[in-house]
């Protein structure tokens, strides 16, 4: 009956220990992601800056499209004039 008591006695503190354990466990594994959800936002803020200086990049295009095709009418200008751009625009090496 001793020995029983004993026993009984024993693997119940056996599973208090378990279940303390257990529970800083769950404690430490919760603060993690804690952390892990806490640094999401500046991340993003990191990422939201970025698309926007690519977003003002891409605005260019328009103007770069626009010089392209204003070089272009001119090219064709010159053309239609009669000469070619070797005469009409003068040598960087004179």
């Amino acid at each position: 009956m001793v020995i029983a008591a004993i026993s009984g006695s024993l693997a119940l503190w056996v599973m208090d220990l378990i279940l303390v354990a257990s529970l800083l466990l769950l404690g430490g594994l919760l603060k993690g992601i804690l952390g892990a959800a806490k640094s999401i936002v500046p991340r993003i803020d990191a990422i939201d800056g970025v698309a926007k200086a690519g977003s003002k990049d891409l605005d260019a295009v328009v103007l770069l499209l626009t010089t392209q095709n204003y070089i272009s009418q001119i090219i064709g200008s010159v053309a239609n004039y009669g000469g070619s751009l070797d005469v009409a625009l003068p040598d960087k090496a004179d």
